[in-house]
């Protein structure tokens, strides 16, 4: 990653569960970087890049079951 990217969320999942073959474990933290006009969202063991559109999906989406999501400066981060 280069050094333009910038964290600008996490997510945290509610329990473990891997999705097309990525893997989250409970309460771990995994960053959401922003790169100029999209998003990557890390996992385990790899990584998904977003459009902005898309990640908002994912938010609205994933927020309902599956966990949470801070953004940057909500004093919830490390």
């Amino acid at each position: 990653m280069n050094n333009e990217m910038q964290i600008a969320y996490y997510f945290i999942p509610n329990s473990s569960f891997s999705i097309e073959l990525r893997i989250y474990r409970k309460n771990e933290k995994y960053p959401i970087y922003k790169n100029e006009d999209y998003f990557i969202l890390m996992a385990e063991n790899g990584e998904f890049n977003l459009t902005e559109k898309a990640l908002n999906e994912t938010i609205a989406d994933w927020s309902a079951h599956i966990g949470r999501f801070e953004a940057l400066g909500d004093g919830n981060d490390d």
